[in-house]
């Protein structure tokens, strides 16, 4: 539980009955359900059951929707930004519209970091890990929203709006918890930025990193892959 390998752990009590620890940090949806059922099988067994939170959410974070939130918001801006972008073809260089993302990326995580962490001390990660994550995730948003306009023109955002704010959201195991959702939309959740941010951001806060690597490179593929395609269609439309 301690390192996010388990949600919760069932075994005997001092006094003969029964002893739930759940990591409360997994959220709030994953926490009940797992109570439930551990609070159901010990009616049935007839035995007494005691709870414990061995890994509580932080103490202006009680739902444990904080992660969701600032993700969103990073995720929307990142998203914006690259809309914005998309109509500078004529007026900025490549580069510079790149320099502008990746400036903004940074600027941005490093923002919602203060406000989420030192700020409002709903987010215990160490705060430099924290913006780091939440900078990847605005310049993966942003480059696959720069990226699908390039290649797809009016369809491009509208697409993006899709896979990012729609898809990605709602899959993103924040308001669900990721072991309550169906296998397929597991899957998604782990593959799209919003949710490997919001696993990144919760392994940094409550599980002293423990699976943050996955998640990082999640983020940074994204960006960075989503970058390369856009300098080459460029280079293809300049070259002919």
């Amino acid at each position: 539980m301690l390192h996010r390998d388990a949600v919760a752990a069932l075994g005997p009590s001092g006094d003969g009955g029964l002893r739930l620890d759940v990591a409360g940090a997994n959220g709030l949806s994953t926490t009940n359900a797992v109570t439930d059922l551990a609070a159901t099988y010990a009616n049935r067994a007839g035995q007494h059951l005691e709870t414990a939170d061995v890994v509580p959410l932080a103490k202006f974070d009680s739902r444990g929707l904080c992660g969701f939130y600032v993700a969103f918001g990073v995720t929307l801006a990142g998203f914006v930004l690259a809309q914005s972008t998309l109509g500078l073809g004529n007026v900025l260089a490549l580069r510079h519209r790149f320099r502008l993302i990746w400036g903004f990326s940074a600027a941005c995580g490093t923002i919602a970091a203060v406000i989420a962490g030192p700020v409002m001390g709903a987010l215990p990660a160490p705060f430099l890990p924290l913006a780091g994550t939440l900078a990847l995730l605005a310049a993966a948003a942003a480059f696959t929203t720069k990226l699908l306009g390039t290649w797809l023109g009016p369809l491009g955002v509208p697409v993006a709006t899709l896979l990012l704010l729609t898809v990605g959201n709602s899959t993103s195991g924040a308001t669900i918890g990721v072991v309550l959702l169906p296998r397929l939309a597991r899957i998604v959740s782990g593959l799209l930025p919003p949710g490997a941010a919001i696993r990144a951001v919760a392994d940094l806060s409550h599980f002293g990193g423990a699976h943050v690597s996955v998640p990082l490179i999640t983020l940074a593929l994204w960006a960075v892959i989503g970058a390369l395609l856009v300098g080459l269609r460029s280079r293809r439309v300049a070259a002919r």
